[in-house]
């Protein structure tokens, strides 16, 4: 049964991705996946190393996350503060708002039209 290995590297930069897997003694790395989750970068890819993983395995899958930077935190941290503000806010003023009953629709009035005559004057 072949197995694989998995690794979660958490990196303060993308190019610290590179730089770790040069100082792994890495033979070849395939299969590169960038994504960006709720903000969050996620790398992975696959790592098969120079040397003999000792699993039963000849490649590593490595998951690596970019940590955010204090300055990313502080943007996302006044973005939500701005979004809660705004939903209270809003609330507020459908509370305060006075309840109106919606209005009954109208019904059409309606006209007795004439019946049509089976027979025309004019043709007696």
């Amino acid at each position: 049964m072949i197995r694989t290995k998995w690794v979660r590297l958490g990196v303060n930069d993308p190019a610290d991705i590179l730089r770790w897997a040069a100082t792994q003694n890495t033979r070849q790395l395939d299969e590169f996946r960038h994504r960006i989750i709720h903000g969050r970068e996620f790398v992975s890819f696959r790592l098969v190393p120079r040397y003999r993983v000792e699993i039963g395995t000849s490649d590593i899958v490595v998951l690596a996350h970019v940590k955010a930077s204090a300055r990313q935190r502080l943007a996302e941290a006044i973005t939500a503060l701005g979004r809660r503000t705004t939903r209270h806010v809003v609330s507020v003023i459908a509370a305060l708002r006075p309840r109106v009953a919606p209005a009954t629709p109208r019904s059409a009035e309606l006209y007795a039209f004439v019946a049509p005559r089976l027979s025309s004057p004019s043709a007696r």
